[in-house]
């Protein structure tokens, strides 16, 4: 019996290396949104205990100098947050670009899986029918052989 090849072997072991290849691009990209996200997160934290610090100052009567400096920080996380939302919204687009690169890798991949099956299939479909024509001789053979063996009812009829 031969052994089944499937002509694609190679196309689908880079089809797989790709899918490989994209997956750990993905789970990068990913750690790299969530870690941008959450420093956003961080520094609007930040703002907000500084806001909250320049309200209790306010209240407190402290002297001008201290709140100018709460002040001038506070505009420097604003920009921070500004500059920091920019990053989140390109690493967001990073990762939408690898997130689609990977499921056509996976789908490229899943074809030719497929495809292989199929022929796969197709391959034991055909030694069946081979083994059926095999074993069907066989029995024609030897009920041809019984025919000639056993005599014929002519013969004791005389």
């Amino acid at each position: 019996m031969r052994k089944f090849y499937f002509k694609l072997t190679t196309p689908l072991r880079i089809k797989q290396l790709r899918e490989k290849i994209e997956k750990y691009k993905l789970a990068e990209t990913i750690i790299t949104k969530d870690t941008e996200e959450n420093y956003l997160d961080k520094l609007k934290l930040i703002n907000t205990d500084i806001r909250g610090n320049i309200k209790k100052n306010i209240i407190s009567s402290v002297k001008i100098k201290t709140l100018i400096d709460y002040d001038t920080y506070s505009l420097h996380l604003l920009s921070c947050i500004n500059a920091q939302k920019v990053v989140v919204e390109q690493t967001h687009e990073v990762y939408e670009k690898t997130r689609l690169s990977f499921l056509k890798a996976r789908k490229e991949k899943q074809i030719l899986e497929r495809l292989k099956e199929k022929e796969h299939d197709d391959y034991f479909k055909e030694i069946n029918r081979e083994d059926q024509k095999h074993s069907d001789e066989l029995a024609n053979i030897n009920y041809s052989r019984l025919e000639r063996d056993v005599p014929n009812e002519r013969y004791f009829q005389q």
